[in-house]
């Protein structure tokens, strides 16, 4: 019932748990958001909604690179409650970068799952999406990157994919294979963005200048 895992049945308990607790919320929220925004439907409200979700997936992938490059450089995996669990899975995926390809979607994605309850949960209880609608489509669209993101990350490392996830990263929709392997070739100091890879463009330049 709980699939195959090589880790303690309590955190994979917990895995399930966080799981269906953000299908819970964020299901209603979305689907309440969704209908507000069809009730205003319009070219440019159609046009607004794909430049909110475009900057979620943006926000998504910068988050994705800031964290990364501080579990990278800073800390070890002794460090005081974020050792074990953040940071020594970033420097022991440098040592097996194919070990994340073996888990199921539940041992890849959930911790990401449980980072967003903290934002979906308010979001459900105090968004007035007839209000705020819009405030809706962006949340939704960044959890949805945010919880994406170790699977787009397991697909740009898997030397197969299925043939949609292939187009996606060969026209640069979500992270690719070339863009991520930059970050493997060396010392592990660039292309940190690990959602869609677009940001690298910033957070790049970022880096260079705390090296100067």
């Amino acid at each position: 019932m709980l699939g195959t895992y090589d880790y303690p049945t309590s955190h994979r308990v917990f895995e399930f748990v966080s799981v269906g607790a953000f299908l819970g919320f964020a299901g209603v929220l979305t689907w309440q958001v969704a209908l507000e925004v069809s009730e205003r439907v319009s070219l440019p409200i159609g046009v607004l909604v794909v430049m909110l979700i475009v900057a979620a997936y943006a926000v998504a992938d910068l988050a994705s690179g800031i964290v990364h490059f501080l579990l990278d450089n800073f800390g070890s995996p002794e460090t005081p409650v974020i050792g074990q669990k953040f940071v020594k899975p970033f420097r022991d995926h440098h040592v097996d970068p194919m070990a994340m390809t073996q888990g199921d979607f539940i041992a890849v994605n959930a911790d990401n799952v449980f980072v967003c309850l903290p934002v979906i949960i308010p979001a459900f209880f105090f968004l007035d999406a007839a209000h705020h609608p819009y405030s809706g489509v962006f949340i939704v669209g960044l959890v949805a990157g945010v919880i994406m993101t170790n699977q787009l990350h397991k697909w740009a490392h898997m030397p197969a994919v299925p043939r949609l996830v292939a187009a996606a990263q060969s026209k640069g929709i979500v992270l690719s294979k070339q863009h991520h392997s930059v970050h493997h070739s060396g010392e592990y100091d660039r292309n940190y963005c690990i959602t869609w890879g677009r940001l690298d463009s910033l957070l790049n330049r970022l880096v260079a200048l705390r090296e100067r």
